[in-house]
């Protein structure tokens, strides 16, 4: 799945490059969007995020158009990873890459729990 990214002028930083900490945010808004896909619209995540990698490729500076591209690249019992490439949509360029491990989780018991058939389903269409 790919979407465009909307940078706003508080992304950059002195530099005027995208700051390195918003590339997880980035990803979080690629993640709920794919979340919501995933479960055909249900905003409730039962889910917990275990771990988030970047890889720095290029500055973004202000002005470059970005988009970002989201994927399941592993469906566990439990947990999940989703991969993250951001763009310079003017020539499709890497500008930074990641990951994040999601796990099923149930709040009311604070465990984790075996990943449903429907989400499994929807998770290897993503």
């Amino acid at each position: 799945m790919r979407l465009p990214l909307e940078t706003r002028y508080n992304d950059y930083d002195t530099k005027g490059h995208v700051n390195n900490a918003l590339y997880l945010t980035y990803f979080e808004m690629a993640r709920v969007r794919a979340w919501l896909d995933v479960v055909g619209g249900d905003p409730d995540a039962p889910f917990i995020l275990a771990e988030a990698t970047v890889r720095f490729v290029k500055p973004a500076n202000i002005g470059i158009p970005l988009g970002i591209e989201i994927e399941t690249s592993e469906i566990r019992t439990r947990a999940w990873v989703w991969r993250y490439r951001v763009l310079d949509m003017r020539d499709e360029s890497l500008v930074a890459e990641g990951s994040t491990v999601q796990v099923m989780y149930d709040y009311a018991a604070g465990s984790p729990v075996p990943i449903p058939a429907h989400i499994r389903e929807g998770l290897g269409r993503l």
